[in-house]
């Protein structure tokens, strides 16, 4: 196999790793060319140090890219509040993955991101992965930054993939794993050499009720009124229009969706940033919301439950299985509110990606914010799925060979 993956859990973290690398190296058909290692547990940062010295007795040489998390992902399995570690070993590679310590510092113009150039953006045709710590990194910043060197609208962007680290204890630093090295802030990032690509799927696992709205007046991060009347009125007679079990869904988990790309002819499902309204304010009985929200945006409220999350997935994934033939690995980046937090049944979203790519190799975490792109823009999502699949692209030769056959 080009590539394997190993997932365990005891109650050391070192033995976890120890059991997961080689778990999956014994599957590995080549000498691992890279790998990737995620870790959960208590006190990780003093246990970093002697993670990376298990990884390197067991796989000298062989850079290692990840980071810590509350909760992992593997093959067909997501271990939740564990001490834990997850692996994902590549073969196979001509040239290693590129990889880039950064860091976001203050300026006299304003935040800036530290680590990045010119020549790292024009390698990452595929999308740059981040996994960044969510106390001392923006991916907002870092999409900015990215955004701001574009030659133009018309040029491709550069996808952020990846996600925030997430954390038992948020008392405790993050740990990021670069190379042979570690760091507990900032972010680490990784560009694929050129045979390689990430196909992204990304699951918001809501579905929207109701008609779009314009925000008319916002107060702060209050939504004070849509379309010109106040905001809980229209709540309200949205509310009576429901059918009762949608009625029940709203009281539990409504959330409020605004478009992307405000030049849509149409505003329907998929083309929303989904955030959760918090509650009302008691002043002006707006809506407190999440997010960064503007007068003139086009706004349409969500509700999200087991079901329209399980239908989102599994409908993105088969569209993806009918035009990816053969991924060699996952990487699933899932909202830390997933899990059993979401669904009734343990393993969801492992358990579905493997049900469309069968024994998959899979490594990832549970992510407090996870990276993709929506209609051209770099984004931080919650409640969401994330599955970044490692496709080998064919060769130019194979191409040609092709080609000639027809």
């Amino acid at each position: 196999m080009v590539c394997t993956s190993g997932i365990a859990s005891s109650s050391s973290v070192l033995v976890s790793a120890r059991t997961a690398l080689e778990r999956a190296l014994e599957k590995l058909a080549e000498p691992a060319d890279f790998g990737f290692l995620f870790v959960s547990g208590p006190l990780l940062s003093e246990r970093a140090a002697a993670i990376i010295d298990i990884w390197q007795e067991l796989v000298p040489d062989v850079p290692v890219f990840g980071g810590s998390a509350e909760s992992l992902v593997g093959s067909k399995v997501e271990l939740e509040g564990q001490c834990a570690a997850s692996v994902l070993l590549v073969s196979g590679m001509r040239a290693p993955p590129q990889l880039f310590e950064l860091e976001c510092i203050k300026t006299p113009d304003g935040p800036s991101v530290m680590g990045i150039s010119d020549e790292w953006i024009q390698m990452s045709p595929s999308g740059i992965l981040l996994i960044a710590c969510p106390k001392t990194f923006s991916m907002e910043i870092l999409a900015n930054a990215i955004d701001y060197e574009r030659p133009s609208s018309e040029h491709p962007l550069v996808s952020l993939l990846g996600g925030y680290c997430s954390s038992q204890n948020w008392q405790e630093p993050c740990v990021l794993f670069c190379g042979d090295r570690f760091q507990l802030q900032g972010a680490v990032a990784l560009t694929l050499p050129q045979e390689w690509r990430w196909q992204t799927v990304i699951s918001q696992g809501c579905r929207p009720i109701g008609d779009p709205f314009i925000i008319t007046e916002m107060d702060g991060q209050t939504v004070v009124s849509l379309g010109g009347k106040p905001a809980m009125q229209q709540l309200r007679q949205l509310f009576s229009t429901l059918p009762s079990n949608e009625q029940q869904m709203f009281s539990k988990s409504l959330m409020i969706g605004r478009a992307i790309n405000e030049c849509a002819d149409t505003f329907s499902h998929g083309e929303f940033l989904v955030r959760s309204v918090q509650g009302v304010d008691p002043d002006n009985q707006g809506l407190v919301v999440t997010d960064r929200f503007q007068v003139g945006q086009t706004v349409r409220f969500h509700v999200r439950d087991e079901q329209a999350a399980t239908a989102d997935f599994r409908d993105l994934l088969s569209k993806a299985k009918r035009s990816i033939l053969s991924p060699e690995a996952a990487l699933l980046f899932s909202c830390n509110g997933r899990g059993t937090r979401m669904f009734s049944n343990s393993h969801h979203d492992a358990t579905i990606l493997d049900e469309y790519f069968p024994d998959l190799p899979l490594a990832g975490m549970f992510a407090a914010g996870e990276f993709g792109p929506i209609s051209n823009s770099n984004l931080v999502h919650g409640f969401t799925a994330i599955a970044n699949l490692l496709v080998r692209n064919p060769s130019p030769i194979s191409s040609l060979d092709n080609d000639q056959s027809h």
